[in-house]
């Protein structure tokens, strides 16, 4: 019996009022189906609802047989594998997902791309698969056993991805929307030339929307200026006609406050421009995307980065099976690689100085260092966005808030406590943090920094990234990311003894 999903009518309403999803109609069966849209649209909400997990608020979802869901996070559990798959069935297709995986080893001392087959093997007799960013925790050699695994599966498959070698192997592509949701037939390859040609049609609108905002914020410097000149000249003007002190003093207090309310007005104005950029965006059904600017401080050619000198790090054990050897200097643009587990997180934390237990050398430059770790663990999840930034920065609260519209924090959701934010949004207000704060960046180091964006913005993390004047080191599987970015190095850890990445 082929798999096969109807939803009629269905809709999805928080608890708070604010409905998510609205008369969603659609179809799944047994095919390889993508599902797409840009980070905080709902699709791992609609991945729950097609599985059964939470229920529709209205409208129902029919399927004919079982809907498995994988999400992104999975916490293992302390059971052996053998445990883990005491109802797994042997499959040569499952055999193929768990090679190389002791079954005598605990769930929770895998690493994240072994965890993540495991959880597969034990899906492969169900008749529909839901996959919630399957690649976020696999390195090379793992993401091919998963495409592996996506080519030979005989059964219904859903998948929420940014990575665009899984994505063009999928027939189908759903795309949800603040529109709705729209299904594509083709193909991805197909699906990316309907987007090309509608972004095409869009660029006057947005290019206008662009301009007006550039005009507002000159208007601002304009207007700030002229006032300042009028305070000045009637400054000068009272001093020589002998105003009475007091009446300075209120004519002195009203002209700030004029000059304070054409900031704030003219300010809310650009804003304004910027917001309507993002409604442009919205209603043509394109990713809203940063537009902020990471030129970055060059490094001088013979200017350390970090020097290792037969290096290695001890947790239970030595971690790397080689010692590790390298001199970077100057602006470096390298990818560390390797197999997950390899060390390749703990080797970005050794260039920011942590304090392990080592032996041999690591000799690190002075620079002023942008690092965003894979979890953005840099921000507070207990204060706001705004509060965030106000932490590391010097400037005052309307350029703060200037500055996080260009990654896309508007009005008030600039008060949103990041504790609430979807993994994209805390990437962008990790970004924002680190470019908002006092210092420009001289390297940047970024540990899978695709892992939770939609493809808008990963295009847009890679252009940044290009233009970027002095060193980047990243930890990334994602090859044409890495490409784009103009990455033009690999420093590659071979094994790992004892530690998961």
């Amino acid at each position: 019996m082929q798999s096969s999903i109807v939803a009629k009518d269905v809709s999805f309403e928080f608890s708070d009022g604010r409905i998510l999803f609205q008369n969603f109609n659609f179809s799944l069966g047994q095919e390889r189906i993508a599902l797409v849209g840009p980070n905080g649209i709902g699709k791992s909400y609609l991945a729950k609802l097609i599985s059964g997990e939470i229920e529709t608020s209205k409208g129902k979802i029919s399927r004919n047989s079982t809907v498995s869901h994988l999400p992104q996070r999975e916490k293992p559990e302390q059971i052996t594998v053998e445990e883990y798959l005491q109802n797994y069935s042997w499959s040569l297709l499952g055999e193929k997902l768990l090679a190389g995986i002791d079954r005598k080893h605990f769930c929770n001392q895998l690493s994240g791309g072994q965890w993540m087959r495991v959880r597969l093997a034990e899906k492969l007799e169900d008749q529909f698969l839901i996959l919630d960013e399957p690649t976020n925790d696999l390195d090379g050699e793992a993401k091919k056993v998963l495409i592996r695994f996506l080519q030979d599966y005989k059964y219904g498959l859903l998948l929420i991805s940014h990575d665009r070698e899984c994505l063009k192997l999928c027939e189908t592509i759903l795309e949800l929307s603040n529109l709705g949701l729209n299904k594509y037939g083709g193909g991805w390859n197909s699906y990316e030339e309907t987007k090309e040609r509608e972004r095409k049609n869009s660029e006057a609108a947005l290019e206008k929307a662009r301009r007006e905002r550039d005009i507002a914020q000159a208007e601002r410097i304009e207007q700030i200026d002229r006032q300042e000149r009028k305070n000045r000249k009637g400054t000068k003007s009272a001093s020589k006609g002998g105003t009475p002190k007091i009446l300075l003093g209120a004519r002195k207090r009203n002209a700030q406050t004029t000059s304070g309310k054409l900031n704030y007005s003219s300010l809310e104005k650009a804003n304004d421009k910027i917001q309507e950029v993002y409604n442009v965006m919205d209603r043509l059904k394109i990713d809203p995307v940063m537009y902020a600017d990471l030129s970055g401080k060059e490094i001088p050619s013979q200017k350390l980065i970090a020097e290792a000198k037969d290096f290695n790090v001890r947790f239970q054990e030595w971690i790397y099976q080689e010692n590790l050897n390298f001199s970077w200097k100057g602006n470096v643009r390298i990818v560390i690689k390797g197999p997950n587990g390899s060390g390749k997180s703990t080797l970005l934390q050794a260039l920011l100085g942590s304090n392990f237990e080592t032996r041999g050398s690591i000799t690190l430059g002075k620079l002023n260092t942008l690092y965003i770790d894979q979890r953005c663990n840099q921000l507070e999840d207990s204060k706001s966005v705004f509060e965030n930034i106000r932490d590391v920065s010097n400037l005052d609260e309307s350029e703060i808030r200037n500055g996080l519209a260009k990654f896309l924090f508007f009005k008030d959701n600039v008060f949103q406590k990041v504790h609430t934010l979807s993994g994209g949004e805390r990437l962008r207000a990790a970004l924002a943090r680190g470019l908002l704060s006092t210092e420009k960046a001289e390297l940047l180091l970024l540990d899978e920094p695709t892992n939770n964006l939609d493809l808008g913005n990963i295009e847009f993390l890679e252009s940044l990234i290009s233009e970027f004047k002095a060193g980047v080191v990243i930890v990334s599987h994602d090859e044409s990311f890495l490409e784009n970015c103009g990455i033009q190095e690999e420093f590659t850890i071979k094994h790992i003894l004892n530690v998961t990445n």
